[in-house]
Order: C-alpha cells, then sequence, then structure tokens
C-alpha cells in the first residue's frame, strides 16, 4: 500500500517524514495513506502510528502496513505527545522536513513537493499549512478560512488557484496538515505535551513566532480537510480538553508575566461561573457547562507549577523533543 522509501541526493530532494497518527480512525487512516502515497515528491516515507485505540484498529493497521512504516504505540499519548514520539523518530532517520496529517486529510499530488519548495526558499519560514479546502468545488475549510485566513485579511470563500495568493503570511496555522522544517525544531521544540489534544499547535505556532519564525499559507496545491469525527458530536471529554487548551494556551503566553496570565485565568474562572462569556471561544460553538470550567480550572491549579516549567523551557528553546 505504501510505496517503498528511494534514495535521492538531499540537496534535490531531502527527506521528508509524514505522520499519521491513528485514534479509532481506521478507514480515514487507510485513505490517508494512500492519498499520500501518491505524492508526486518521490524521496517521502511515511510513519503510521496508533494510540492504542480501542477498537482494535491498530491491529487491523499492523497487518496492512509494513513493519517498518507503522509503530503501535502502548498507550494513547494524545495528539501531542503522539506526534512527539513521531517527529523523535523522524529526526533520528535523517529527516529534513516532517509533515504532520490528521487522518481525515487528503493531500494532492504536488502538495508536498509545494512544501518543501515553500519552506527551503526561506529560512525564516518556520511552518507552512497548504490551503484546506472541504470539497472538489473549492469551498475552504470553515475553520481554517475563520481561524487563519480572516485573521490575515482574506475574506475568500471559496478557493481559485488564480486569485488566492501563492503565500500568505499568518499568525497562526492549523495541526492537521502542518509542514515543519526539522531545523525550526531543533531551535523551538516540538508540541507541548500537557494539551494531551486541543490547543497544542496553536502553543508551538506561537512560540515559532516567539523565536523569530514566519507561519505561511501556500496557495498552492491545497489539501482537503473532511472533518470525518466531528459530524458525530462532541464528548465532554473533548469540551473539557478544549476548555483547559484555553487556559494553558494564556498561561503560556510567553510575553505576558506568569503572576499576570494567573489573574487573566481566575478573573475568566468567574466570569464563566456568572455565566458572562457566551459569545467568546468555545462557549460561541460548543455547549460548555460550569463543570467543564470547574473541571479545566482544577486541572490548571493541579498543574500549575508544571506549566510554569514548561513556559521556561519553552522560551529557551527545543522543548519536548
Amino acid at each position: 500500500m505504501i510505496k517503498e522509501a528511494r534514495n535521492y541526493p538531499a540537496d534535490s530532494y531531502p527527506l521528508v517524514y509524514a505522520l499519521i497518527l491513528n485514534y479509532q480512525s481506521l478507514e480515514d487512516t487507510l485513505e490517508c495513506v494512500v492519498a499520500t502515497s501518491a505524492s508526486d515528491y518521490p524521496n517521502l516515507r511515511l510513519l503510521i502510528m496508533d494510540n492504542a485505540s480501542p477498537d482494535g484498529s491498530g491491529e487491523i493497521l499492523a497487518r496492512k502496513i509494513s513493519s517498518n512504516e507503522f509503530l503501535q504505540l502502548a498507550t494513547n499519548f494524545g495528539y501531542a505527545e503522539g506526534n512527539n514520539i513521531g517527529i523523535r523518530l523522524a529526526v533520528e532517520a535523517g529527516a529534513e522536513f516532517i509533515f504532520i496529517l490528521n487522518p481525515d486529510v487528503r493531500v494532492g499530488s504536488q502538495t508536498i513537493s509545494e512544501c518543501v519548495r515553500v519552506a527551503r526558499a526561506d529560512s525564516t519560514i518556520g511552518a507552512v499549512n497548504p490551503i484546506q479546502i472541504c470539497d472538489e468545488n473549492g469551498l475552504i475549510d470553515r475553520k481554517f478560512r475563520n481561524a487563519i485566513l480572516v485573521p490575515a485579511g482574506s475574506e475568500t470563500a471559496v478557493y481559485q488557484a488564480e486569485s488566492f495568493p501563492e503565500l500568505l503570511e499568518v499568525r497562526d496555522l492549523l495541526g492537521a496538515a502542518l509542514f515543519l522544517p526539522v531545523r525550526v525544531i531543533e531551535r523551538v521544540g516540538g508540541f507541548d505535551p500537557l494539551y494531551f489534544a486541543y490547543g497544542e499547535e496553536t502553543d508551538l505556532c506561537r512560540r515559532f513566532r516567539y523565536h523569530g519564525f514566519r507561519l505561511v499559507v501556500t496557495g498552492r496545491a491545497p489539501v482537503r480537510h473532511l472533518r470525518t469525527k466531528e459530524s458525530t458530536g462532541v464528548s465532554d471529554r473533548i469540551l473539557f480538553l478544549r476548555l483547559k487548551g484555553i487556559y494553558l494556551g494564556k498561561l503560556k503566553d510567553p510575553w505576558r508575566s506568569f503572576r499576570r496570565s494567573v489573574r487573566l485565568i481566575i478573573i475568566q474562572f468567574v466570569q464563566e461561573m456568572l455565566g458572562t462569556r457566551h459569545n467568546e471561544y468555545p462557549f460561541n460553538q460548543y455547549p460548555v457547562t460550569r463543570m467543564h470550567s470547574i473541571r479545566a480550572f482544577l486541572w490548571v491549579v493541579a498543574h500549575l507549577l508544571r506549566i510554569r516549567q514548561h513556559r521556561r523551557i519553552e522560551q529557551m528553546g527545543r522543548a519536548h523533543v
């Protein structure tokens, strides 16, 4: 199913590792593997990891994918640390670039070649997102548009290659299709495992900017983001993780004192208890209750010293890898 890796001169085709982390997403993962394997980029290796899926999808993937391209994790490390494990293995294998893919993303044949071209052209680029569309008609993924493009000044709703900028500098990127130069990872580090899931890519992108790197979206070779799991709703666990990620992100802001960040979190928690933040994310998109706020706030209190430690390490660089 996965094409065999071939040896090419590193200066012509630097090694790219595509990481696909599976958690109860068997069909999506298999289709993602097929699409990524069809890439026109010659020096590409895939690493598919299963995050201890309880539905048995890891066992099936182990049978369908060659052993040197599949890794069964012993426990569910979450999105953050699960991908960190893949990043470490890719770096050890000599990768120059790492492409992190959600199972519900379908890359085009030229996507990886385009990301390599963009990342190699400018050493100040810290990470790249190919533009994300949601259907064959070119409708831009709603979350990608609202979170990434609109704040950068692009109101485009339908992707057209001839009119979309070849390169757009942005303040944030999404983790579903995140292309990373290893040289930047070696300076800044990987995902903070404290997040587990939700918010970790925003945190990492902010750290890229803090250390002087730029974030860009390439308007060529888009990917399709199907958002398969989001059609089934969100659990209490996911709502807790989303809100915890908001708290954690504010506490770790490297441009603000930790003491001031703690005060802001306390104020936010009180406002949530009073029901006055219903127009702000994630309350404006998900059914977040006071119980979710209490759980997230107690988690933050219990991990406050560790959060501060991670913040200090990240300001120095090369954290979590």
